[in-house]
């Protein structure tokens, strides 16, 4: 793909953006607080233990409460934060409202699942219990441990995150966080190099003088002109044929790129949506998964 792709410019006020556990499906931990952060801006989570990490197929940037222990670069599963009003009896022949925060991750039988993400009463239980049930049939309330037995029985990863549906943007990184992005991402990117190698198939210009390729540490136009050539005889099929041609280290390249992205420091965004509405947005990581399905 030679001829110029046309950068669109958008974002994020374009349309409603789908939630985190949607799109993102997995994440990598960047950091656990235990003790929350007390400028979190999701308030629920300035006291309690969250961690941050980094969506597997977008790069979201996403905080929220672990359901077990969690480790630095652990791939965890993404489950919805949802809350839930309740009434339950009070003292005497009063009743009190009670909100209870709840993780829910969708079945392999086409239930979903929710658990409370704090231990609740036993009466309070029963009647979300009875609640959820008489409302929605298909939610089923159960145990934390249980939620990864229904996560594993999807093939994914049995540790939970249970994410709000607002993502967090770079700034809100811890420290440590902020350490351990470049990993992370180099991380996806390597359990993910067919469809990586992919950009480098499909990249083209993105202005009359520019390729998307250039904007890649260490390319040049004349290595450009080499790698068109090279794809044009046989698709590169692995990073390590696109090394031998750019003479570059394809995940680190394309690692420190995406972050330029996220930290909203780009001139061009190839992946990651611009906050900025008027920056050129190429949104390749649609184009892939486009072009994937369509073979």
């Amino acid at each position: 793909m030679q001829g110029a792709r046309q950068g669109r410019r958008g974002g994020p006020g374009d349309k409603v953006q789908p939630h985190p556990a949607a799109s993102e499906v997995e994440a990598v931990i960047l950091d656990v607080i235990p003790q929350g952060l007390y400028n979190d801006p999701h308030r629920e989570h300035r006291d309690t233990t969250i961690a941050q990490a980094i969506g597997v197929r977008r790069f979201t940037l996403i905080d929220g409460i672990p359901l077990s222990d969690l480790d630095l670069f652990d791939r965890v599963t993404l489950a919805r934060e949802i809350t839930k009003t309740i009434i339950v009896p009070g003292q005497g022949r009063g009743i009190k409202r009670l909100i209870v925060m709840l993780g829910c991750l969708p079945g392999a039988d086409g239930n979903i699942y929710c658990t409370p993400l704090k231990r609740l009463e036993e009466d309070a239980y029963n009647v979300l219990i009875d609640t959820i049930t008489s409302e929605t049939p298909r939610v089923k309330i159960v145990e934390k441990d249980e939620m990864m037995k229904i996560a594993k029985l999807k093939n994914m990863p049995e540790k939970i995150l249970v994410v709000p549906r607002t993502p967090i943007e770079y700034d809100n990184l811890t420290n440590l966080a902020k350490t351990n992005i470049l990993e992370a991402i180099k991380r996806i990117i390597m359990s993910n190099e067919e469809f990586f190698v992919e950009f480098f198939n499909i990249a083209g210009l993105i202005s009359i003088r520019q390729h998307a390729l250039e904007l890649l540490k260490g390319v040049g136009k004349r290595t450009v002109k080499l790698a068109i050539r090279q794809r044009e005889r046989a698709p590169f099929r692995s990073f390590e044929d696109v090394k031998k041609v750019l003479k570059i280290d394809p995940v680190e390249a394309l690692a420190e790129k995406i972050l330029e992205e996220i930290k909203g420091e780009a001139k061009y965004y190839l992946f990651i949506q611009p906050r900025d509405p008027s920056s050129p947005y190429f949104d390749y990581i649609s184009t892939i998964i486009k072009e994937k399905k369509q073979k």
